[in-house]
């Protein structure tokens, strides 16, 4: 019996350890699949950390609501580009243009830096620059309100700095210009603008390319890649739990059959220990049987008195002590012996 209660406890614990290597397996498939999504997250969303996201869809800016110009820039400062660089500035603004609808318009100019530095106080900086702005627009496009102008001046305090604003007309701001847009221009012209650069224009131009590009990402197509990532993350966590759960179940298969085999083994082993066990009691009691006589009593007469060989029987009729020798000679004693 105890043997066959540890063998029970032991088929317990090795089937509460199959589910418990299973349960570790499916762990440790959704935490894999979850640093993948992570991690490729990451990598996606980490790209460009330096620029605004785009959040908004945007449809560029109907045809007619936009007066096409043959001005695209003007050098009030002529301290920004080398002469030969505009075709490459001009470039990037037409890319802008087809992709937004809206024309851009570049204004190399000077001003103080309390006019343009973004460090300094709104109400010092802001307010006189948009109004210079205003009145620059204007002054180009009256009151067609498609264009946006975008203005740069170098620092006069610090070496290499240009602050950049820009100011959309109403029809560009209603409909493609609105403050995340323009933030994202000017995150591209701030950061990709290389004035020591053998071709700082071209740099320009791509960053209008950039800008333009990532204002008018269809987001959609950014909404679908981010659920292929977790859809392809919850894929790759069914494949492998599929693959874990096959594969525990051919597993606890074989390892049923093998238990069943051992618990055949173990009764045809027990069933042939108890025959043997039967044959042997059996062999005993007849090796027994034939020690005993029969004994009548010669005292009484009683039959039925049965004495094993090389030992003293009393009579169970009246007590008389009946020897018997290992030869089977019979000696008769007295009650007083």
């Amino acid at each position: 019996m105890k043997i066959e209660i540890c063998r029970n406890e032991r088929r317990d614990k090795d089937t509460v350890k199959t589910k418990l290597n299973k349960k570790k397996v499916i762990i440790a498939a959704a935490i894999l699949a979850l640093i993948t999504v992570g991690v490729v997250f990451h990598i996606v969303t980490s790209k460009d950390s330096w620029l605004t996201k785009s959040t908004i869809q945007r449809r560029a800016l109907p045809a007619d609501q936009c007066q096409r110009s043959d001005i695209w820039y003007l050098n009030d400062a002529g301290n920004c580009f080398p002469n030969g660089e505009e075709e490459y500035i001009i470039s990037g603004m037409e890319y802008f243009y087809e992709k937004t609808g809206v024309q851009p318009f570049l204004w190399v100019t000077y001003y103080p830096v309390t006019y343009m530095s973004a460090t300094l106080e709104a109400s010092t900086t802001k307010k006189p620059t948009m109004q210079l702005m205003t009145n620059k627009y204007e002054e180009l496009f009256g009151s067609d309100g498609g264009h946006v102008i975008v203005a740069i001046s170098k620092s006069t305090q610090v070496n290499g700095i240009y602050y950049w604003q820009c100011l959309p007309g109403e029809n560009a701001k209603q409909q493609v210009m609105d403050e995340e847009a323009q933030q994202i221009l000017k995150d591209c012209l701030s950061y990709m603008y290389e004035p020591a650069s053998a071709h700082p224009g071209r740099t320009v131009g791509d960053a209008f390319v950039k800008a333009a590009d990532t204002m008018m990402i269809d987001q959609s197509f950014q909404s679908y890649a981010y659920a292929i990532i977790v859809v392809g993350a919850l894929v790759i966590i069914a494949v492998i739990c599929i693959a874990s759960i096959r594969r525990s179940g051919k597993e606890n298969v074989a390892y049923h059959k093998t238990l069943k085999a051992r618990e055949e083994a173990r009764k045809e082993e027990a069933i042939a220990e108890q025959k043997q066990a039967d044959l042997d009691r059996k062999k005993y009691e007849d090796e027994l049987e034939t020690q005993y006589m029969a004994i009548p009593c010669p005292n009484c007469g009683g039959s039925g008195n049965k004495i094993r060989k090389g030992t003293v029987g009393i009579c169970k009729f009246c007590g008389t002590a009946i020897k018997v020798g290992r030869d089977g000679k019979i000696e008769f004693l007295s009650n007083d012996e």
